[in-house]
């Protein structure tokens, strides 16, 4: 239970991060020589496969020893496009793209929220017994 509200926090964070990314490519729209960047966040299967591999594994061999606590799930990163231009000035904002970007992220995070929302309802139906 508390394993998926994490996951989807750590989605959250990230969409929130794209965010804060792609409006810095609005504000920057107009500046020469700015390069565009975006989130990338791993979301199949085999991108989140390859960074499990990569990162050695814990194995509980006592009913008493701890916990691993490390970091699984929605991983994500800030990668910068150098490989286009828009403009004469090196600038490679397109703003209606930036515009539709932010929308489609806008949607991912109110789905994540509600997700969230259902999430505990749930918690808190159990808790009540359904009487709440």
């Amino acid at each position: 239970m508390f394993r998926t509200v994490d996951e989807l926090q750590r989605a959250l964070t990230a969409a929130s991060q794209r965010h804060a990314v792609l409006s810095n490519n609005l504000a920057n729209a107009n500046t020469p020589g700015f390069k565009r960047s975006d989130v990338v966040i791993a979301t199949s299967f085999a991108e989140e496969f390859g960074a499990r591999v990569s990162r050695p594994s814990v194995r509980r061999t006592h009913p008493k020893h701890l916990q691993s606590r490390r970091q699984e799930g929605v991983s994500w990163r800030v990668v910068q496009d150098n490989s286009t231009t828009m403009r004469n000035d090196g600038n490679n904002v397109d703003p209606d793209r930036e515009m539709a970007l932010v929308a489609e992220n806008q949607l991912y995070y109110q789905a994540l929220v509600e997700a969230v929302s259902r999430k505990l309802r749930s918690l808190r139906s159990a808790i009540t017994e359904g009487r709440g």
